[in-house]
């Protein structure tokens, strides 16, 4: 290499690492200075990626811990709660005892039983007054029978609940399912009223098991629609390729009809329709929920008209409804509206099923055919029991949505007065307190046995509680592996580098005084 004063390559060589090692010690105090390896994406994109993911998703494992220890703190309360119910009933039971006996007068037996009063009383305020954060536990909740017009099963619907905090009179409920959108609307219909909520299942099925995968063998989903007092669990049965609707579709050889679609009514009378369909014997399906009605064509070119059911009447394009049980009016025609009704079980008047719209109708010979419409798919019906029954708790012990993984439900049961069939209970005569005495056997077998489910409830949350401290854990691990820096490598790969950067400057003076050594030569 010819020496050169107008180029110093040593120069550039020591100034090149001197850059390098300037850039390798920042780097270094950087990560030192935060305590992590990786400082950006660019460091190293999958490890952030990774390690992002790992910390997102352990923070919901702490959440989740918290879940667990709340959770076992309420079960607490209600079990310290049921002790003093069972304290109060073994009271109960001795007062119970001695007035049974036939030594005491009718006075004595007044004074018993204004104590056995009293603690019957305490009893009823304890359940009432037991709550958690402002949940009341032992209170219980207001029972409903649940009815479907079509099979829930068919459906993948694997259990309904309902929230009676919200849901506190008879309703009905129609769902729909739109696989193109993935959203599931459940409508509650009340008497002149309608109220719908709609949630989007793909982010929650996509980050359960799978962009595009259904539901399989024990997975569930469970969808809360909170605004209604409605939780839903999805199984393996539902199909998220598959619409859950309400259509519509005319046969017969001799009607030509196109686009025929059927909306139901929102403003039925609670909880009588699928119980008025139900009686339509031979023209609705209890098991699909689908109503059947036959239908005439007059010939080529003639009427369709659709024949008379007991039990049901038609308003044709918005006309009068005609009489029940009578044929509907000629149907012939573009745009035909036919708005279906059913006579109430009681007698009392008709409901509304729903509107079937044709965009064309027209005969093409004479014949008979058949219109189906879904009149009662996808339609629940909560009717009130009049009893109390246990509250169902959900705490979520997961970071995911599947039900039965990441959620875990408990059933508290009720221990009030009524619910444990102590009301109106008397220790007044011998025969009363006999009936007091076997009304509180049975009372605290109840007790005992809710007091026994609890008590296995906070095993098991406590249980869960471990688990999760240990996931947790592991993931902190993983985590820290993933993004935290090594403080003993970095603190050797920064006294390292500091070392090559002094002698870079050093070697970078040196080499910058090469070019005066060559003036040398120019004055000899």
């Amino acid at each position: 290499m010819p020496v050169s004063i107008t180029a110093n390559l040593s120069a550039r060589y020591a100034q090149n690492s001197l850059v390098k090692q300037n850039d390798a010690v920042n780097a270094s105090t950087a990560r030192m200075s935060s305590g992590n390896r990786v400082l950006s994406a660019a460091d190293d994109a999958s490890a952030m990626a990774i390690g992002s993911s790992l910390r997102i998703e352990n923070s919901g494992l702490r959440s989740a811990m918290l879940n667990a220890t709340s959770a076992t703190s309420m079960l607490q309360i209600a079990d310290g709660a049921l002790g003093q119910i069972s304290e109060l009933l073994s009271r109960m039971n001795v007062l119970a005892v001695q007035s049974s006996s036939g030594q005491y007068d009718d006075t004595t037996r007044a004074l018993l039983n204004g104590e056995f009063q009293g603690l019957l009383g305490e009893v009823d305020r304890i359940a009432h007054a037991t709550s958690f954060n402002g949940v009341d536990i032992l209170a219980g909740t207001p029972q409903f029978e649940l009815a479907g017009g079509s099979s829930l099963t068919a459906d993948g619907i694997r259990n309904i609940r309902l929230d009676t905090s919200v849901l506190t009179s008879d309703s009905s409920f129609r769902y729909t399912y739109d696989q193109a959108t993935e959203v599931m609307t459940v409508t509650k219909i009340d008497a002149g009223a309608a109220t719908s909520q709609s949630i989007n299942l793909t982010p929650l099925l996509n980050g359960s098991v799978g962009v595009g995968i259904d539901l399989s063998g024990s997975q569930s989903l469970e969808m809360s629609f909170s605004q209604l007092g409605l939780t839903m669990v999805l199984g393996a049965g539902f199909q998220r390729n598959v619409d859950i609707t309400n259509p519509a579709a005319v046969t017969g050889a001799t009607v030509a009809v196109t686009a025929t679609t059927f909306a139901p009514a929102t403003t039925n009378v609670p909880n009588t329709l699928v119980t008025d369909l139900t009686a339509l014997t031979g023209v609705y399906d209890t098991a699909t929920g689908a109503l059947n009605l036959p239908l005439t064509t007059s010939g080529a070119g003639g009427t369709v008209t659709l024949d008379g059911v007991p039990g049901i009447s038609f308003a044709v394009n918005g006309g009068a409804v005609g009489a029940s049980g009578a044929a509907s009016g000629d149907l012939v025609g573009a745009g035909t509206t036919v708005d279906v009704y059913a006579d109430l079980a009681d007698g009392s008047g008709q409901v509304l099923l729903g509107r079937v719209t044709m965009a064309t109708v027209a005969a093409t010979g004479a014949g008979t055919g058949t219109m189906q419409v879904d009149a009662g798919g996808g339609i629940l019906t909560a009717t009130g029991t009049g009893e109390v029954g246990s509250r169902h708790l959900t705490y979520k012990v997961g970071t995911g949505v599947l039900a039965g993984e990441d959620t875990l439900g408990v059933d508290v049961p009720a221990m009030t007065a009524q619910a444990l069939q102590l009301e109106g209970l008397d220790v007044l005569t011998q025969m009363n307190a006999n009936a007091a005495i076997t009304a509180i056997k049975d009372a605290m077998t109840v007790l005992n046995q809710g007091r026994a489910a609890i008590g296995a409830q906070q095993l098991r949350l406590e249980a869960v509680g471990r688990n999760l401290g240990v996931i947790s854990e592991n993931n902190e691990v993983a985590r820290s592996a993933m993004i935290d820096v090594d403080v003993g490598v970095e603190i050797s790969n920064l006294t390292a580098n500091q070392t090559l950067m002094q002698a870079s400057i050093a070697m970078l003076s040196r080499a910058n005084q090469m070019p005066d050594m060559l003036l040398e030569l120019l004055r000899n």
